[in-house]
């Protein structure tokens, strides 16, 4: 009895000094100027996230070119989102989604014709761009306080194998036959960016997509962690980390950080939907690895696209510092198309009541998503949360309210 009366005068002290509500940064700000849009808000009591879209890459794609963090003491973010971070976590000096792989030849993101870097033929354009801030447009050079920022993208890539030649018959020139139209959807809210991707194939005769990487990540992480997957733990980030198909089915994410701890990134990729399921990756593949300073999700070997096939999938990547990290469970918080989801990933099998800090436990939850290995009950749609695992693996809750 003693000890039951201590936990509720903890738990009710500890509801005192942080409130009921999550501390979670719904509040953005947004600033477009021309073709560029700088989006800021709170990362943790300490600094703000600091998320940049622009054009960029070889063919020029408008896509979320660079993320960091800034000092910020204050409870909201500062109004100067286009500010230099005083951190860069993630630099698009290469993909982060993408490309399509034809019969052996790379097209869209930022893939030249060929691998040509000299010539530089493009093998993908952006045909249109919108921004939006909370379903309205964004006017230029006007600072806006808003939850969400929606970016909606569609660029036409072009098939590497009917390149158009010049005047001698021999030499390329340029591509310009049309192997897809790619509908990208970014939904940029509570520190996550939620990415909704479309491939409509318009080519006359069927081509073998040899790969499709779709979600990869360039963030500068010095450890990286494959929940249920490879890596029990975090480990140190290296070229070469593997997670085949036939051992980690079920593997739908990674997570990178630095080494002080001081940032995590989530590249988390929806299994239940579309390509996401790897339907389409054989038993042999890698469903997430790294290569060089990179990491990729894997979601096409062998496909054969005909005129009209269309390929989708859906994923999140996310910045946070983790509600819970220890020897046995990763837990943190994600935005996922306007929803609000707490992901618990355990390190090992284990058989316990996850503790949440006071200001989760006044919150609905609901179990959306357990990989095999996984179970979780709550008291009525509420924490106490009681988490049993069989192993490494993936539980999601989305918060109701």
């Amino acid at each position: 009895m003693k000890k039951v009366t201590l936990l509720l005068i903890y738990l009710l002290l500890t509801s005192l000094s942080y409130g009921n509500s999550r501390p979670h940064p719904d509040k953005m700000y947004v600033k477009r100027l021309g073709d560029t849009i700088y989006i800021g808000t709170k990362f943790d009591e300490k600094s703000d996230l600091l998320i940049c879209f622009r054009k960029c890459l070889n063919n020029n794609l408008m896509g979320f070119y660079q993320v960091g963090i800034a000092a910020n003491t204050t409870d909201s973010p500062l109004t100067d989102v286009s500010r230099n971070p005083d951190k860069v976590i993630n630099l698009a000096y290469s993909d982060n989604i993408g490309p399509i792989s034809i019969e052996g030849n790379f097209c869209g993101a930022n893939h030249c014709y060929k691998e040509d870097y000299t010539k530089k033929i493009k093998t993908a354009t952006c045909d249109w761009f919108t921004f939006t801030a909370d379903g309205k447009p964004l006017d230029n050079n006007r600072l806006i306080a808003c939850n969400e920022v929606q970016i909606n993208v569609v660029n036409t890539i072009y098939n590497p194998l009917l390149p158009t030649y010049g005047a001698d018959g021999t030499t390329v020139i340029s591509l310009d036959s049309v192997l897809c139209l790619e509908k990208v959807e970014y939904r940029v809210a509570g520190g996550s960016i939620s990415v909704n991707t479309e491939h409509t194939y318009a080519q006359r005769d069927p081509v073998k997509v040899t790969t499709y990487y779709g979600m990869q990540s360039m963030a500068k992480g010095d450890e990286i962690y494959f929940p249920g997957g490879s890596t029990a733990d975090f480990v140190k980030k290296q070229a070469g980390i593997n997670n085949p198909k036939s051992a980690y089915p079920e593997l739908s994410s990674w997570i990178q950080r630095d080494s002080a701890g001081s940032w995590y990134e989530a590249c988390w990729m929806n299994p239940s939907y579309e390509l996401g399921k790897r339907a389409l990756i054989t038993e042999d593949n890698n469903m997430a690895f790294t290569s060089g300073t990179k990491v990729y999700h894997r979601l096409i070997n062998g496909q054969v696209a005909k005129k009209g096939t269309i390929n989708k999938w859906s994923g999140c990547y996310t910045w946070f510092t983790p509600l819970i990290d220890n020897d046995r469970l990763l837990c943190y918080e994600m935005t996922y198309n306007g929803g609000n989801y707490l992901f618990i990933q355990t390190k090992k099998a284990v058989s316990t009541v996850v503790d949440l800090p006071a200001g989760y436990t006044n919150h609905v939850y609901s179990v959306w998503h357990t990989d095999k290995t996984q179970s979780a009950t709550t008291h009525s749609g509420k924490a106490p949360i009681k988490l049993v695992s069989k192993g490494p693996g993936t539980t999601i809750l989305k918060i109701e309210n």
